[in-house]
């Protein structure tokens, strides 16, 4: 299958867990709507074209590095006249961020991806606005499928599964253990507000990689030999 691979660098970047309001937490990893939106954005192209996206590609994602987790508070404006019309909103933000990507799609659509990678229409952001991020080692590389047990990206979990997180054994690395979070994979965007749907859960971490109790069909990258979930 033909991939193509590159390295998301961040300062600080929040994922939004849609579920939370005033305190918003954050997934560790960006989710595969976040992704396709940046996509979106530097290719030059409209919300239409975001949810058209969404459908055609496939990705995965091998979390590198999270320094550290903190909060951030600030004040805004609201329309009640409680406490003098402002509020506080605190938002969960990761530090210095990196993310392995690895896309695929049609060769038409993967064509256009990778100029844009190379070649952005927009600044890249990743999470809100006015988080960016630096795109670096874009590749493409060709990837098959295997049955293996050990998988070094975030991957999908299904009922009964068994994993085991390993160390990667890096030293200084922020060990950030698995936890199962709920993502959605698109949106039905005929009505106004937009409707989630096609929810997964998917097993999330930060500095090491699992070994499942049964072996799983993913894609694996021969040069760096990590074993890949594409959703």
């Amino acid at each position: 299958m033909k991939v193509v691979r590159f390295t998301l660098e961040g300062s600080m970047n929040s994922f939004r867990i849609p579920q939370t309001s005033a305190y918003q937490l954050t997934y560790l990893v960006p989710t595969k709507t976040q992704i396709t939106g940046m996509l979106t954005s530097i290719m030059g192209k409209g919300e239409n074209d975001y949810y058209k996206l969404l459908r055609k590609i496939n990705i995965g994602i091998i979390p590198k590095q999270v320094d550290s987790l903190f909060t951030d508070d600030w004040t805004f404006r609201k329309w009640k006249t409680a406490g003098s019309g402002r509020d506080i909103l605190r938002r969960e933000k990761l530090y210095k961020t990196i993310y392995i990507v690895y896309v695929s799609a049609e060769n038409v659509i993967m064509d256009e991806i990778v100029d844009s990678l190379k070649n952005p229409q927009r600044i890249p952001s990743l999470g809100q606005d006015d988080e960016l991020v630096l795109i670096k080692d874009v590749k493409e590389i060709s990837m098959e499928k295997d049955e293996k047990n050990i998988v070094h990206s975030v991957f999908q979990f299904e009922e009964g599964m068994i994993f085991k997180p390993n160390f990667n054994k890096m030293p200084g690395m922020q060990i950030f253990p698995p936890r199962v979070v709920t993502i959605n994979l698109q949106f039905d965007n005929n009505n106004i507000p937009r409707t989630p749907m096609n929810f997964v859960q998917i097993v999330e971490f930060v500095g090491m990689y699992c070994e499942l109790d049964s072996k799983k069909t993913l894609y694996v990258d021969q040069e760096k030999h990590f074993n890949v979930d594409m959703i």
